[in-house]
């Protein structure tokens, strides 16, 4: 009666297994489609120029996806790897972009920073005020292009009109980066667990 129980439970173990060792590895595809998708967008947005005339409405489609990551995969400098890898495929397809990636590689190293401080990962919501600010990084470039062409008294008079659009847009990215990115992380976690030798 023992080896026909023993004979049961094989199979039984033997799936088991199989689905411990399927969930991690649906879970590894999960993160690589969240980096692809993260890495494509922001090279896509940086490229095709969307003539809105919104000052930092770009911001939404780069600053979003780099918090989504980051918080969903909750890795030490997911962000800011993220932000290097557009880096690198921007200038690739077109150098002149060259100092604009500056801002996106700041904000990459922004968005880490913040989401490894202890207070924000306790209450995730304080994110949300960080964004803009964290956005405000892209006022580099308006400011270095219209350094070229006026003053810098007349720049800087200027710059609130830039800054209102990105602290607007970057309240956005915030809504929108950290609602994808507890959603990717809550069910990142479940494919964890649910893989746990203990469960």
């Amino acid at each position: 009666m023992t080896t026909s129980l023993i004979e049961m439970r094989r199979p039984v173990n033997a799936e088991s297994r199989l689905i411990r060792i399927a969930l991690p590895t649906v879970a590894t595809a999960v993160v690589a489609v969240i980096v692809t998708v993260a890495v494509a967008g922001i090279i896509l947005q940086q490229i095709v120029h969307t003539p809105w005339g919104l000052p930092g409405h770009r911001g939404l489609f780069w600053l979003a996806p780099l918090i989504a990551a980051r918080w969903a995969i909750d890795r030490p400098s997911t962000a800011l790897g993220i932000a290097a890898a557009s880096s690198t495929g921007i200038l690739l397809i077109d150098p002149s972009m060259g100092v604009h990636v500056a801002s996106l590689l700041i904000a990459g190293f922004l968005v880490d920073l913040a989401a490894s401080a202890a207070f924000i990962r306790r209450h995730p919501w304080t994110m949300l005020p960080l964004a803009p600010l964290i956005l405000l990084v892209n006022l580099m470039n308006p400011f270095v292009h219209n350094l070229a062409q006026s003053p810098l008294s007349a720049v800087i008079s200027g710059m609130w009109f830039y800054m209102q659009g990105h602290l607007l847009w970057g309240i956005a990215a915030g809504i929108v980066g950290m609602g994808a990115g507890v959603l990717g992380k809550t069910w990142l976690g479940r494919l964890h667990w649910s893989g746990h030798p203990g469960r």
